[in-house]
C-alpha cells in the first residue's frame, strides 16, 4: 500500500497527469473546430473523466507540496506559487457548479428582468384536468456524445416516462411515404391575399396548428371553432367559415358553405377567413426522416419515446442552442405531454431598461469602432433607479450579476447583453491569480529557489579570437523603362505623398503609406526604375496608358508568364487583357477560388495572388484609391474620390471634380508651379472640411519617415549575419580553445546595441502613429517578439555569449517571417474588444514570454549540435559548455514560463471584463494553457527518473516550442475561436515547416546517438 501511495503521489504520476491534461485539452480544440463547441464540452470539458483528472491533479499537487516541504520558511515563495494552483482549481470548481451565464435582449425603450440561459434544457410538462407537473433537465449534447435521457413523472396516479431515442444536430427534415406511418398534410399559406410572407408547415394526424387567428385541426375528432381536416378513404375539410376553392389559372372559384364536409385534394388553393392555403402534398401514411447536415443554421432534432400505461407515442422536438425551445405536445393516456428543447428564461430580482443603443463606426466605414448601451437599473426592492453606460470592457455590476455589452440588433434598435453570475467563483479564482503572481515574482528574487541557485553558479569564461572577412553582394531587379512615360519630379511626389487619404477600413493615413503598400503589393519592390513609391503611384494616376504597358506586376510562376504572353518575372497590365479587352485570367481565378485552400495547388495560389495585384493596379489607374475629399455633410466622416458624388456646391464641387485632372495636365506640361498649387488646394480643402478626423501634421510626418526608413526590414539581415558569425565563432572556440573572439564579440555587441535601439524606436514610432500598442496583429506581434528575443539575449549575455548570438539569429528570423508575403505590415483599426488597456498589458507580457522561451529553444539546439560534435578530444570542453548553456536555458525558460503564465492570467481577467467569463476553453486560451503545462513538465523533468539528463532537457526545450507555435500561428489559421479576429480559410502548411521538422528530427537522433556513446553528465 505504501508503494502504491508513493507512486500515486509521485512526480512521475504528476508528470503523467499533466501530460494527459495537456493532450486532452489540445485535442478538444480540434474536436470543437470539426464538430462544434458542444461536442468538445461533451467529450472533454464537461465529461466526468475530465473532472476526475482535475481532482487527481489537485490531490497530487497537495501531496507533493507536503512531500517536498514547500511549507517551510525558506521555500515559501515556491509553496505559495504551487498553492495558488489549488486555489485556482477550487475557484474554477465553484464557477462550474454554482455560477451560470445567460444573455439579455432588450429593445430601446423597453425593460426586462429575464435572461436566456446559456445552457440548454429539456423541459417536460404533463397536464390533466387543470393539474400539472413538470421537470427541467440540463441537457448539453453533441454529435460525439452518447448521453441518454430517461425521466419519470407522475400525475393523477398516472406514470409517464419520457426517453430520448435519437439526437440529430443540424437536422434536415423530409417526409417519406412509408407503411406504418401517420397521415400528414403539408401546406403553404399566406394572409391578406398576398403571396408575400408565405409560410410552409405540416399538419400531422391528431394535431392542430394556429395560423394568425385561425385554428387548423387534423384527426378523428372535430375541434370546435377550428377548420377541421379528416381522412378515411379521402381527404376532407370542414370549417366554421365559408371556403372558396380558387382556380390557380384564373377564373371563377368554387364556393363551399361553412360547417359542411367537402372532399379536397392536393395542389389546390383555398381561401378561408382571410388566409390562402395551398395543399402542397398529402401523405396517407408518412414518416419523418431526419439526417445530419453541414448547415449550422439547421435545428437540432430530439426524438422522444413517451409512454404511459399501455400506450406509447413518438414525439419529435426541434430546438436551437441559445434560443428558447419551441414546445411540442402529444396526448397519451388522457394526459397532455409537452416537451421542449433549448435555452430557457431565468428571472432576475431587478429590471434593466434600455434607453438608447449607440453604435459608432470608423469614419467612412461600416466597421464598428465601438457600441454602447445607455441603460437604467431598476431595483424596487432596494429602492434603486440608476443610469449606467455599458460598453466593451465597461460592465454593470449588481447583486453578484455582471452585464457585458455583447452584440446588437441589425437595425441598431436593440442590444444583447451577456450576463454572468459567478461572484464567489470569480473571487476565489482571482485570489489564486494574486497568489500565483506574488509567488512567481518572489521566487525570482528569494534565496533558496532554483532560479537563484542557477544564477549564482559560476561559468567558465569564454575568451576567443576569430577573424572573418565577409563580402556581401546583391542584385537589383530592373525594369525596361519607357521613354514616353511621364515621370513625376521628387518634390511634387513628396508633397502629394503628404496628402491625407482614407483607406478601405476608414483609417486616415498619408498617401505615402498607401503608395508604399500598393507598390509593394503589386511589384514586391519598394522602388521601380529608380522611382520611389510616391513617384510611381502619382505617375500611374496621371499617365495610366503608358504604365499599363510597363512590366511591374510580379508573376512568380513561369507557366503563367508564358500563358499571358509576358517574359521574365514581371508582366504589364496590358498582358492580362486579350485583343477584345477581356480579362485572360477570369476563368482561372474562378476555378482557383472554387477550391478549398488546403486543396489549392501552387499554380492556383499564384493565380489568386496575381489577380489581386492586377485589380489593385486597375484601382490605381482609375483613381478609386484617391479618397481625398471629405464630405462636410456626411455624419460618418466618409471621404470620397473625385468621381463620387459629394454634397458640396459651387467652386468646391468644381475643384473636387477637376483637381486631379488639372494636376495631371500640369505635370504633363512640366508646369510644376501649377501642380504645387493644386496639391496645396487639396490640402487646404482637407484642412477646411476634415480637420476633426485627420491625424496631426506631426503624426503624418512621423508616419512618412517610418515608411521611408522601413527599419524592421533593414534590421533582420544584420541580426542574422551577426548572430551566425557569433555562433560560428563560439563553436570554433570550443573546438579550438586557442582562438580568441574578444574583439569580434565587442564589435558585434555594439552593432546589436545600436540595432536594438533602432528597433525600439521603430516600435515606439508605430505606437505613436497607430495610437495604440503595436502588437495587435501578426506583423506587429512578430516585430515585438523579435525585440523581446534580443532583450533576453542582452540580459543573459553575461552568463554566456551564446545567449546574445542565439537571440540575434532568432530576432532576425522572426523579422524575416514578419516580412513574408502572408504577413501584412499595414497599420489597421482595432475591433471594439481590443480597445482596452488590457491589450497593452496582456499581449506585451505574453508575447514577451515567447522571446525568452525561444531563447531556451535556440540554446537547446546549440547544445544538441555540440553533443553531435563531441569526441574524445573535446569531450570535457563541450560537456562544460553544454552544462552552462543548459543552465542559462533553464533560467530563461523559468522567466518565459512565468511571463506566459502571468500573461494568460491577465488574459483571463481581460476576458472576464469583456466577455463575462475568465475562462471559456476558447482555442487560443486553451493552447496558452497547453504551453504552460508543457513548459511546467519540462522544468520538472529533473524530478522524474529517466528524464533527468542534460540531453533530455535540451531535447525537450527544442520540441516544447512547438506548443508556442501552435498557440501563435496554428490557432489563428486552423482553429475557429474568439481570438481569431482575422481568421479566414485554413492555409496549407508551408513546405519549409516539413523541412524544419525533418532537420530537427535528424539533429535529435544524432545527438541521442552521441549522447549514449559518451555518457553525458546529469543535468543539475
Amino acid at each position: 500500500m505504501k508503494k502504491l501511495l508513493n507512486f500515486l503521489f509521485s512526480m512521475q504520476m504528476m508528470g503523467t497527469l499533466i501530460a494527459i491534461f495537456a493532450i486532452s485539452i489540445g485535442a478538444a480544440t480540434f474536436i470543437e473546430n470539426d464538430f462544434g463547441t458542444q461536442a468538445a464540452k461533451a467529450v472533454v470539458y464537461n465529461a466526468a473523466w475530465f473532472e476526475i483528472l482535475l481532482f487527481l491533479i489537485t490531490v497530487n499537487l497537495a501531496a507533493n507540496i507536503y512531500r517536498y516541504k514547500l511549507y517551510k520558511k525558506e521555500k515559501w515563495s515556491m509553496g505559495l506559487f504551487h498553492v495558488a494552483f489549488i486555489v485556482i482549481l477550487l475557484g474554477s470548481g465553484i464557477t462550474r457548479y454554482v455560477g451560470y451565464e445567460g444573455s439579455m435582449h432588450i429593445r430601446e425603450g423597453k425593460a426586462t428582468s429575464q435572461i436566456t440561459s446559456t445552457d440548454s434544457y429539456v423541459d417536460i410538462i404533463v397536464e390533466e384536468d387543470g393539474n400539472k407537473t413538470e421537470e427541467s433537465v440540463k441537457f448539453n449534447m453533441s454529435a460525439l456524445s452518447n448521453v441518454s435521457l430517461n425521466e419519470k413523472l407522475s400525475l393523477n396516479d398516472k406514470d409517464i416516462k419520457v426517453s430520448l431515442k435519437h439526437y440529430i444536430p443540424n437536422a434536415s427534415t423530409s417526409l417519406i411515404e412509408e407503411a406504418g406511418g401517420i397521415p400528414v398534410i403539408t401546406f403553404a399559406a399566406t394572409t391578406e391575399n398576398k403571396m408575400q410572407g408565405m409560410q410552409t408547415f405540416s399538419l400531422d394526424y391528431n394535431s392542430n396548428k394556429v395560423l394568425g387567428e385561425n385554428l387548423f385541426s387534423f384527426g378523428e375528432k372535430e375541434t370546435e371553432l377550428a377548420t377541421n381536416f379528416s381522412y378515411s378513404d379521402s381527404l376532407r375539410i370542414k370549417s366554421p367559415y365559408p371556403i372558396k376553392e380558387l382556380n390557380m389559372m384564373g377564373g371563377e372559384g368554387v364556393q363551399m358553405e361553412s360547417n359542411k364536409w367537402y372532399t379536397i385534394g392536393p395542389r389546390k388553393l383555398y381561401e378561408i377567413n382571410g388566409i390562402r392555403l395551398i395543399i402542397k402534398d398529402f401523405y396517407p401514411s408518412a414518416k419523418y426522416k431526419y439526417i445530419n447536415t453541414q448547415d449550422k443554421k439547421a435545428p437540432t432534432v430530439l426524438v422522444f419515446d413517451v409512454k404511459s400505461g399501455e400506450q406509447e407515442k413518438e414525439l419529435i422536438v426541434k430546438g436551437f442552442k441559445d434560443y428558447i425551445g419551441t414546445p411540442e405536445t402529444t396526448q397519451i393516456n388522457g394526459l397532455n405531454v409537452t416537451v421542449s428543447y433549448g435555452s430557457k428564461y431565468l428571472n432576475l430580482p431587478f429590471f434593466i431598461k434600455l434607453n438608447d443603443f449607440q453604435l459608432e463606426r470608423y469614419p467612412g466605414s461600416m466597421s464598428p469602432s465601438s457600441f454602447a448601451s445607455e441603460v437604467t437599473l431598476i431595483d424596487t426592492l432596494s429602492s434603486i433607479k440608476k443610469d449606467y453606460r455599458i460598453y466593451m470592457n465597461n460592465i454593470l455590476k449588481h447583486q453578484g450579476f455582471r452585464f457585458y455589452q455583447s452584440s446588437y440588433d441589425t437595425d441598431e434598435g436593440g442590444t444583447v447583453l451577456s450576463v454572468n453570475h459567478d461572484q464567489w467563483g470569480m473571487m476565489v479564482t482571482y485570489f489564486g491569480y494574486f497568489l500565483m503572481i506574488v509567488g512567481m515574482v518572489w521566487s525570482l528574487i528569494a534565496s533558496g529557489t532554483r532560479f537563484k541557485a542557477l544564477s549564482q553558479m559560476k561559468s567558465k569564461s569564454l575568451k576567443t579570437i576569430l577573424i572573418l572577412i565577409l563580402a556581401l553582394g546583391g542584385s537589383v531587379t530592373t525594369y525596361a523603362q519607357d521613354g514616353n512615360r511621364i515621370e513625376v519630379p521628387l518634390e511634387q511626389a513628396k508633397s502629394f505623398g503628404e496628402l491625407v487619404v482614407q483607406d478601405k477600413t476608414g483609417r486616415f493615413e498619408p498617401i505615402n503609406t498607401l503608395a508604399s503598400e500598393v507598390i509593394r503589393k503589386i511589384s514586391k519592390k519598394s522602388r521601380i526604375d529608380g522611382l520611389n513609391a510616391d513617384q510611381v503611384f502619382l505617375s500611374m494616376i496621371i499617365d495610366p496608358q503608358n504604365w499599363e504597358e510597363t512590366p511591374l506586376i510580379k508573376v512568380s510562376n513561369p507557366d503563367l508568364i508564358r500563358e499571358i504572353g509576358a517574359s521574365g518575372k514581371y508582366a504589364s497590365f496590358a498582358n492580362f487583357l486579350d485583343i477584345r479587352g477581356q480579362y485572360k485570367l477570369g476563368k482561372k481565378v474562378q476555378d482557383a477560388y472554387s477550391r478549398k485552400p488546403a486543396n489549392r495547388t501552387a499554380y492556383d495560389k499564384e493565380i489568386i495572388s496575381v489577380d489581386e495585384r492586377v485589380n489593385i493596379s486597375y484601382m490605381v489607374f482609375t483613381g478609386e484609391f484617391l479618397k481625398l475629399f471629405p464630405d462636410p455633410k456626411d455624419k460618418n466622416h466618409a471621404w470620397y474620390h473625385p468621381k463620387e458624388p459629394i454634397h458640396v456646391q459651387g467652386e468646391d464641387s468644381l475643384f473636387i471634380k477637376k483637381s486631379i485632372l488639372m494636376l495631371s495636365q500640369s505635370l504633363k506640361a512640366h508646369d510644376y508651379d501649377s501642380a504645387d498649387m493644386y496639391i496645396n488646394g487639396i490640402k487646404k480643402y482637407q484642412n477646411t472640411y476634415g480637420k476633426e478626423v485627420m491625424p496631426s501634421a506631426t503624426k503624418i510626418k512621423t508616419e512618412i519617415l517610418y515608411n521611408n526608413i522601413n527599419i524592421f526590414k533593414k534590421l533582420f539581415p544584420y541580426y542574422l549575419l551577426i548572430g551566425f558569425i557569433l555562433i560560428i565563432a563560439l563553436v570554433a572556440k570550443i573546438i579550438t580553445p586557442k582562438m580568441s573572439i574578444k574583439w569580434l564579440f565587442r564589435i558585434a555587441f555594439i552593432i546589436l546595441s545600436v540595432a536594438f535601439l533602432m528597433h525600439t524606436i521603430g516600435l515606439g514610432a508605430r505606437w505613436y502613429i497607430a495610437g495604440r500598442a503595436p502588437w495587435s496583429n501578426g506583423f506587429e506581434s512578430m516585430t515585438y517578439v523579435a525585440w523581446a528575443c534580443l532583450l533576453a539575449g542582452f540580459l543573459f549575455t553575461r552568463k554566456s555569449k551564446f545567449a546574445l548570438a542565439a537571440t540575434s539569429v532568432l530576432a532576425g528570423l522572426t523579422l524575416f517571417v514578419a516580412h513574408l508575403s502572408w504577413m501584412s505590415p499595414e497599420i489597421t483599426n482595432l475591433v471594439p474588444v481590443l480597445k482596452s488597456y488590457w491589450l497593452t498589458i496582456h499581449v506585451a507580457i505574453i508575447t514577451g514570454s515567447y522571446g525568452f522561451l525561444a531563447l531556451a529553444t535556440i540554446l537547446g539546439m546549440i547544445s544538441l549540435l555540440l553533443i553531435v560534435l563531441k569526441n574524445k578530444k573535446n569531450e570535457t570542453r563541450i560537456d562544460t559548455t553544454v552544462v552552462e548553456l543548459s543552465r542559462i536555458s533553464e533560467m530563461t525558460m523559468i522567466i518565459g514560463l512565468y511571463s506566459l503564465t502571468i500573461g494568460t492570467i491577465l488574459g483571463g481577467i481581460w476576458a472576464n471584463e469583456s466577455w463575462g467569463r475568465y475562462w471559456g476553453w476558447d482555442p487560443k486560451e486553451t493552447w496558452a494553457l497547453v504551453s504552460v503545462l508543457v513548459y511546467s513538465f519540462v522544468l520538472h523533468m529533473r524530478y522524474i527518473p529517466g528524464l533527468k539528463s542534460i540531453f533530455t532537457f535540451n531535447l525537450a526545450s527544442v520540441w516544447a516550442y512547438s506548443s508556442i507555435i501552435m498557440t501563435y500561428f496554428g490557432v489563428n489559421y486552423y482553429l475557429a475561436g474568439l481570438h481569431s479576429y482575422a481568421k479566414g480559410d485554413p492555409i496549407p502548411v508551408p513546405s519549409w515547416v516539413y523541412y524544419t521538422v525533418g532537420i530537427l528530427i535528424v539533429l535529435s537522433a544524432a545527438a541521442y546517438y552521441n549522447y549514449r556513446k559518451y555518457e553525458s553528465k546529469e543535468h543539475k
